[in-house]
């Protein structure tokens, strides 16, 4: 019996020979019948021919690989929508446009997606002020360095300064009346509120 069984194991763990695959379309389900076979022996011959035919691709240079490919309009149509899965749930799509607000904006208010903007640009230049601000105030340095610290402050973007950021209301970008937290305005908060849409929040209640 345990002769038997190291046998099994042995053949288990003995490392088989793997067979390399060709493409995904040589998987085709099991044919019993000769003709199956036959028209499978075909098409493998057909598929051998047009990969010999295929035309090679040219080599691009690197001028014509940073040009911008242009944009292929496709008609509205069932088949449009299937063709990029459009029709499938969660029938959502990211829509760049929305969100910078080419025609529409996604967000409550214009003033809300220009304070989306100064954020932004805060979060590239925000690094760079902080050092050169550093740098301008700092009385260890030679006068010159200071200087050259704080022209280079004088010429960073207009709206890249942190004081220019606004906090409102994310609901309707009230920015009056806000609830800091939660960054909602009082009459937002107080809805949410009477329907259990905040977390730790509870209706004050007495007899």
């Amino acid at each position: 019996m345990l002769k038997l069984l190291s046998s099994a194991a042995h053949s288990f763990l003995r490392p088989t020979a793997v067979r390399p695959v060709a493409s995904i379309s040589s998987f085709r389900p099991f044919s019993s019948s000769k003709k199956d076979v036959e028209e499978e022996a075909v098409e493998s011959v057909k598929e051998a021919a047009v990969a010999e035919n295929a035309p090679e691709i040219p080599d691009i240079p690197d001028s014509e690989e940073n040009e911008i490919t242009p944009v292929v309009k496709i008609p509205y149509s069932t088949k449009a929508f299937s063709s990029y899965n459009l029709d499938k749930y969660p029938f959502y799509v990211e829509r760049e446009w929305w969100k910078k607000g080419a025609r529409m904006t996604f967000w409550a208010t214009w003033r809300q997606l220009r304070d989306v903007k100064r954020r932004e640009l805060i979060k590239e230049t925000g690094a760079t002020r902080m050092r050169m601000r550093a740098l301008k105030w700092n009385t260890v340095l030679p006068q010159a360095i200071r200087d050259e610290a704080a022209d280079y402050m004088d010429n960073m973007p207009k709206y890249s300064h942190p004081k220019l950021v606004l906090n409102m209301c994310m609901f309707t970008g009230r920015q009056r009346g806000k609830i800091k937290p939660y960054r909602v305005n009082r009459h937002i908060f107080r809805r949410m509120a009477d329907h259990a849409q905040l977390s730790g929040v509870q209706r004050a209640m007495w007899n």
